[in-house]
């Protein structure tokens, strides 16, 4: 490329090209020539030379940074805690590893590992109108039992990323009490339209209508509140969900196991290989599991007035 210096040229002298230096600026060579034979810059040129007329040495000096307070094995530790225990904090992991160490160092080693921190989520911004129109939902519910939960077809859209930018694929699944849908991968942005056409008529239009008297639910995201959506749903018996209510959910829960499995991934289509894998491995029970204490969720949840509960 026209104008770029070759790498190359930015790199550290080596041994040989310091002796050859040397020996040419003693042999009275200009320092233009010298840097045109061992293709190196003037200013390379020059402050080896100059190293060499002050110290009567031309070797690199050794640097004087801070040594490490680590080792690799401690360094390995420090990652699988947080890997085994994501809410551990600085000072358990110190005090796990044994050594004086600062917050920032584990900080830095967890980076490396592509592990970043994030304050933990504490509890839905309620305003006192969400929390009484979920108070309301509750109670109207009240009398549910495990039977009346069976017949839910649970429903929810996740999006899992590689990075800051993964094109923005989104995964979408239907859990009901006994079967579940495949995997279906959505990797454009998901608006109303596309969420009817490659979702509710190829999917959920066939599976409601193959399972007797189930109620579809779905939460309130716009896609899901968009008139082309409401309109298809008009022929299935649907189930209202209260506003910002992911703690009452049975999906949010799967989709957290499947989170906590996920490996590394390096590309978009191995993402979408290692989901699909583990949502082939996962136990009905756990799902059967899940839909099952939904009347303790809604019993929770009027017991704290509309508030967010601790499922």
């Amino acid at each position: 490329m026209p104008g770029k210096r070759a790498r190359r040229h930015f790199s550290q002298l080596n041994e040989c090209e310091r002796g050859l230096i040397i020996g040419m600026k003693t042999a009275g060579w200009s320092t233009h020539r010298v840097s045109g034979q061992v293709e190196r810059s003037e200013c390379a040129v020059r402050n080896c030379w100059e190293q060499w007329t002050r110290e009567g040495t031309h070797g690199r000096k050794v640097g004087f940074g801070e040594t490490r307070k680590t080792t690799r094995r401690e360094d390995r530790r420090i990652v699988r805690q947080a890997l085994v225990e994501p809410t551990v904090t600085h000072s358990t992991i110190r005090a796990d590893v044994g050594v004086a160490i600062v917050p920032q160092t584990i900080s830095r080693h967890l980076a490396e590992a592509n592990l970043k921190s994030k304050r933990p989520f504490q509890a839905l911004p309620f305003t006192p109108e969400h929390q009484q129109l979920r108070l309301q939902w509750y109670q109207a519910r009240s009398m549910w039992n495990v039977t009346d939960c069976q017949k839910i077809v649970f429903s929810d859209e996740y999006r899992f990323v590689l990075g800051t930018d993964d094109n923005r694929m989104r995964v979408w699944r239907r859990p009901a009490y006994d079967s579940r849908s495949t995997l279906i991968v959505v990797r454009r942005t998901l608006t109303g339209q596309r969420y009817v056409d490659d979702i509710f008529r190829p999917h959920v239009g066939p599976c409601l209508n193959g399972l007797p008297g189930a109620i579809f639910q779905q939460d309130n995201a716009r896609p899901h509140t968009a008139r082309v959506a409401q309109d298809f749903l008009r022929h299935f018996q649907t189930l209202p969900w209260p506003a910002l209510s992911p703690d009452m959910s049975p999906v949010e829960h799967v989709w957290d196991e499947l989170k906590w499995q996920m490996s590394s991934c390096h590309s978009v289509h191995d993402l979408e290989l290692a989901l699909q894998d583990l949502w082939a491995h996962l136990p009905q029970d756990n799902i059967r599991c899940l839909i099952n204490s939904m009347p303790d969720r809604v019993k929770a949840c009027i017991a704290d007035g509309g508030g967010s509960t601790l499922y």
